[in-house]
């Protein structure tokens, strides 16, 4: 298997070199032309075009298994399908990528459409499982409730509650009798704190279990028998912790507590593609015919192209891919051909 990858490495790279050489001799023989001469030249990329398949197949035996077992969400028949539709200059950086990382760069630059970066710089991550949490709100649902379970909290009293369950109700901290549809393990809460009766002048402070106890207030307030609320965002311990957050008042009362959303690690999912191709095109005789790409449907995003011709017509062929679409030319003066251009339609769907 290693010889066979080796042996597909050669041959690509090969290929994409021999582009690259051809493109730099026909410019050192164009300056030694007459002015008054007029050729179409072929360019590296259009050479890469021209063997996009054998290149396609080179990058998936050497990249595709090891990607599909990381944690890019990117299977081989996806990896196959993108570079198959990737603009020129992404599939000549992505054949030269020289690492696995350096793959996933150019993979990444071509689903947000930047620049093909150098193999050397690294793809940042998609999302952090303790920074960059994903909301989801559930319907206000009560955690805490002194009246019905724990009584009212004295003054200068911490006490300790969950904010999620692995099986239960929240009934035993007087609170609804069920688990309220939190995931296992949130990071943080979205909750409503409210006095309900006691109070006087002083403040609550909600903060993670087992951690020392902020320097601010989560919620104040001012008058004996003052009914006070506030929203509050609270990261809570995890992961296994006897608790999940922390409740301290300066003053006696009674507090209820409603959840109203989470936040969670994003979760990884597959890419999703699809294709859209555009109506069939005339090129006309002796003449070069843009082929625009479709748009991509709403919360997708174009991160390849393909462009396909009628068969068997002399003259008739791709010039180049860019970004508005697929350009043709006709040198035939007496047959037309018709031509599509199709967008490959990305999006990653995550949590």
């Amino acid at each position: 298997m290693q010889e066979v990858k080796r042996a597909w490495r050669t041959i690509g790279r090969t290929l994409v070199l021999t582009a690259l050489m051809g493109a730099l001799c026909i410019q050192e023989g164009l300056a030694q032309e007459s002015a008054m001469t007029v050729r179409t030249v072929p360019n590296a990329l259009l050479s890469i075009d021209q063997n996009r398949t054998t290149i396609v197949d080179r990058i998936v035996g050497e990249w595709g298994d090891a990607l599909a077992h990381s944690r890019s969400g990117i299977t081989v028949a996806q990896l196959r399908e993108m570079l198959l539709g990737m603009r020129s200059d992404y599939l000549l950086a992505a054949s030269v990528a020289g690492s696995l990382d350096g793959l996933r760069q150019v993979v990444m630059s071509a689903l947000i459409g930047t620049a093909p970066k150098s193999a050397r710089d690294n793809a940042k991550a998609l999302g952090d499982a303790a920074d960059d949490l994903v909301y989801t709100p559930v319907v206000p649902c009560r955690i805490v409730d002194t009246r019905n379970a724990g009584g009212r909290l004295a003054a200068g009293e911490t006490r300790n509650y969950h904010a999620y369950l692995t099986s239960g109700t929240f009934a035993g901290q007087g609170g609804a009798a069920s688990n309220c549809g939190i995931v296992a393990n949130p990071g943080a809460v979205a909750l409503n704190i409210a006095i309900v009766s006691g109070g006087g002048v002083g403040f609550v402070t909600a903060w993670p279990y087992n951690t020392p106890r902020p320097l601010a207030a989560t919620l104040n307030f001012f008058a004996p028998g003052e009914i006070a609320a506030n929203g509050a965002l609270v990261p809570i311990c995890q992961p296994g912790c006897a608790s999940d957050f922390s409740i301290y008042t300066s003053g006696g009362l009674d507090l209820i507590i409603d959840v109203v959303g989470y936040f969670a690690a994003p979760i990884a999912t597959a890419l999703q593609c699809s294709q859209l191709a555009s109506s069939s095109t005339t090129i006309a005789v002796s003449a070069d015919t843009l082929v625009a790409l479709p748009s991509c449907s709403a919360g997708y995003t174009r991160t390849g192209a393909t462009c396909s011709g009628t068969a068997n017509v002399p003259g008739g062929y791709l010039v180049e891919t860019n970004a508005a679409g697929c350009l043709f030319r006709n040198l035939s003066a007496v047959a037309t051909y018709n031509a599509t251009a199709t967008s490959i339609c990305c999006r990653i769907p995550g949590r």
